[in-house]
């Protein structure tokens, strides 16, 4: 009985060369079938491999019958009218239907009454009925030619290369050979004989790591390459997946920052109980050639590699930006005081504008004897504020007392311990301003971007370059675009330096000296900003670096606290904390937040985030107007009828009480009122 094996490899001659090696033989000394070619599943998702049965050819003598022929590793029964036939085997005929069974690795096949056989072959046999191959069931009649075939599997092992991470890691996956060792095992006689080999499986790995190797540089992978990973790979006999190539990823740098030096201290007012008011104000002081903060440079990052050797850039750092005021200074890294008094620090992303205010304590009323306060730093009363009176201060705003019919102006955050009565209280009315501006200013640098550019192409045509045109021909261009091309865009620029001009004391001298550029470039006849194309560029990188530098949200926002409103407008561009009995007959607008402790009966509150009420509207159906912005909530203790509620463009208005309410949008951009 002769060798033969089932081989599965990439190729057919690979597979072919390692059944040879198995076996031992010549190509001449065997017997080739290709079971199936090499190729891909459906979408080439798969690479299925090639498969072929080796077989070795050896000399039978001649049998008695010519349909009598035994094979290496064959199994075959001769039927006839009279009865089943075997190979040297005698056959019971007891059985009350025709059937088959396995013996002795041969199939021994009885015929009774008027039934045939049915052989059932498993995948791991090959059964040939008449030289033809069936895979499914098949009824045996007398005559018919049968041949069963089991072969040993020798699978080698295979792996696949998935380049992941943006390229920068190369991930093995493994998938170890085996062999497999097939046999027939004895069965009783069945009608339906279900022929399957009983398998020894294996596990094998003979992969060579230079062939690793290789399919990475066919992939173009040019370093980083793991050696003891895939030296470990070639031992494995389970199936395994590791890392064996891995690029070089890029290190993040760190943005610039600041370190502050300043120590809060808290201070509780002596009067708690009546109101229930908690005053948290933060009292910093620093003394003259203190130093407020040290500036932390950004560190820059490193590029990286990938697999295939390209350069991975790395994000950019951000360095912090310090402004300071005239109050302050920085020496190389450290900002100081330069004189004594209280700190203000503003941030917007990376810009931080660092100032020492003065503090005006005013220890009595304000009257028609104390006058009007206007003061450039932080303002401190101890009484109240009385009828027809303004407070204004560049800094925080602490009042002692009551507020009546008089109005208040903060630039950061004002306490009021009093109540409110027909008053108007502003605070950062300068955010507005800025965010005004800068809106402005925005389209004024789009304007800019688009002259520049009609200005080279100008050029162009005529074959000169930026530093050969005279001052007197920039300033005669610039005055023709803005008249033919560009006319809308005076009118924006007036509004602009306008606006600066209004509020110049609100804002920071910078505004005031861009707006001058601005009117002396565009507006007067006389040009003297601009002498040539490189200060126009610098007037459009002024531009750019106002909007970076104010168009980010300041940190921390503004807030304004008090206890109690009556018939009073109230405006914060932060967040507006109601801490007592509640608002009546107010307008109420916030930046942020507003949270009422108590009720809100009458008037309108207008806020861009959460707005938080105990109570609303009254039993008499007074109609209360809540509104905050899409991405905004409002939460009601108690609703009664003729609140009236908007998220975004969507309302809602309460026709009975409703206990606990919960309102936002839902994804769909739907009121949803709990």
């Amino acid at each position: 009985m002769g060798k033969s094996i089932i081989v599965k490899a990439e190729t057919i001659d690979e597979a072919v060369q390692l059944a040879l090696s198995i076996l031992e033989l010549q190509m001449e000394d065997v017997h080739i079938e290709v079971l199936s070619n090499p190729g891909r599943t459906l979408f080439g998702l798969r690479k299925t491999l090639a498969e072929v049965n080796v077989s070795q050819i050896v000399e039978h003598p001649s049998a008695p019958n010519a349909y009598m022929n035994i094979e290496d590793n064959l199994d075959r029964v001769l039927l006839s009218e009279e009865g089943p036939r075997h190979i040297g085997i005698p056959v019971a005929t007891e059985k009350a239907e025709s059937a088959s069974r396995i013996k002795q690795k041969q199939i021994e096949t009885i015929f009774t009454g008027g039934t045939y056989p049915i052989l059932w072959p498993a995948s791991n046999v090959r059964l040939y009925v008449n030289e033809k191959r069936v895979t499914d069931r098949v009824i045996i009649t007398p005559g018919d030619e049968v041949k069963v075939k089991v072969n040993d599997e020798w699978i080698p092992p295979r792996f696949s290369i998935q380049l992941i991470e943006h390229d920068m890691l190369a991930l093995l996956l493994l998938t170890p050979g085996k062999k497999i060792k097939r046999t027939l095992a004895d069965t009783g006689y069945e009608a339906v004989l279900r022929i399957e080999a009983e398998e020894e499986v294996e596990p094998y790995n003979d992969l060579d790591p230079q062939k690793i190797v290789d399919r990475l540089k066919d992939m173009g992978v040019k370093q980083g390459l793991i050696f003891s990973a895939i030296k470990k790979a070639t031992e494995e006999l389970e199936p395994f997946e590791a890392i064996i190539a891995k690029g070089e990823p890029p290190v993040p740098g760190l943005d610039g920052d600041l370190e502050v030096h300043i120590r809060y201290e808290e201070k509780v007012p002596e009067d708690m109980e009546r109101v229930d008011f908690r005053e948290t104000n933060p009292i910093l002081n620093v003394e003259a050639g203190q130093v407020i903060a040290t500036k932390i440079a950004a560190v820059p990052g490193k590029e990286g590699k990938s697999l295939f050797g390209e350069v991975i850039p790395v994000k950019p750092v951000k360095d912090v930006i310090i402004r300071t005021g005239k109050n302050a200074m920085q020496i190389d890294l450290d900002i100081v005081a330069v004189i004594s008094g209280r700190p203000t620090m503003d941030r917007r992303g990376k810009f931080v504008n660092i100032d020492v205010n003065h503090e005006l304590h005013h220890r009595g009323e304000i009257n028609l004897e104390s006058g009007n306060i206007r003061f450039e730093g932080d303002v401190r009363i101890d009484g109240n504020v009385h009828p027809s009176m303004y407070v204004r201060a560049s800094g925080n705003l602490h009042v002692g007392g009551t507020v009546t019919k008089a109005t208040v102006h903060a630039m950061k955050s004002t306490f009021i311990k009093g109540n409110v009565f027909s008053s108007t209280v502003v605070v950062g009315q300068q955010e507005l301003i800025i965010g005004e501006l800068v809106a402005q200013l925005k389209e004024i640098l789009l304007y800019m971007e688009q002259i520049r550019s009609a200005i080279g192409q100008v050029l162009l045509v005529r074959g000169e370059i930026d530093k050969e045109v005279p001052e007197a021909e920039l300033n005669l261009l610039i005055r023709l675009l803005l008249e033919k091309k560009y006319t809308s865009f005076q009118e924006v620029n007036r509004t602009f330096i306008q606006n600066v001009k209004n509020h110049t004391q609100d804002l920071t001298p910078e505004w005031s000296e861009f707006a001058q550029k601005c009117y002396g470039t565009f507006i007067s006849s006389l040009n003297q900003e601009v002498q040539d194309m490189a200060g126009f560029e610098q007037l459009i990188l002024e531009a750019r670096t106002l909007v970076e530098l104010y168009g980010e949200t300041p940190e921390p926002a503004s807030v304004l606290t008090i206890p109690y409103a009556i018939n009073s407008v109230l405006h914060c561009n932060g967040d507006i904390e109601v801490i007592s009995k509640g608002l009546y007959h107010c307008s109420v607008t916030a930046g942020g937040n507003v949270i009422v402790q108590g009720l809100c009966r009458g008037g309108e509150i207008n806020a861009r985030g959460k707005v938080s009420l105990l109570e609303t509207g009254s039993k008499n159906n007074v109609k209360t107007l809540i509104k905050t912005g899409p991405a905004g909530s409002i939460t009601i203790g108690t609703a009664y009828a003729g609140t009236e509620i908007q998220i975004g463009v969507k309302r809602h208005r309460f026709m009975h009480p409703k206990l606990g309410v919960f309102a936002r949008l839902d994804e769909a951009g739907e009121l949803v009122v709990d």
